[in-house]
């Protein structure tokens, strides 16, 4: 008896590794940041708190890399310009 559950058990557990996992992309997390800083103003009572607030969403979503430009083996001269006399 034990060993018929454990031989079923090993069996589902192989065939639940060899099934694909399909994930859903969920709602990424809303994250709120709040910046408070110092500073002066021209009027009384000449130094105030400050606030910035930067709001952002999380996603799990792979972003393409972008390329770096290479940088040229020679750095050619630029064209002679003319010169206007006033």
């Amino acid at each position: 008896m034990q060993f018929t559950s454990l031989l079923r058990f090993t069996i589902a557990t192989i065939v639940a590794s060899q099934l694909p996992i399909a994930v859903s992309a969920a709602e990424g997390d809303v994250l709120t940041a709040t910046k408070v800083f110092q500073t002066i103003v021209s009027e009384s009572p000449f130094l105030v708190t400050r606030s910035t607030i930067v709001t952002w969403t999380q996603s799990a979503s792979i972003t393409e890399s972008t390329s770096i430009t290479p940088i040229p083996e020679s750095i050619e001269t630029a064209p002679a310009t003319a010169q206007v006399e006033i």
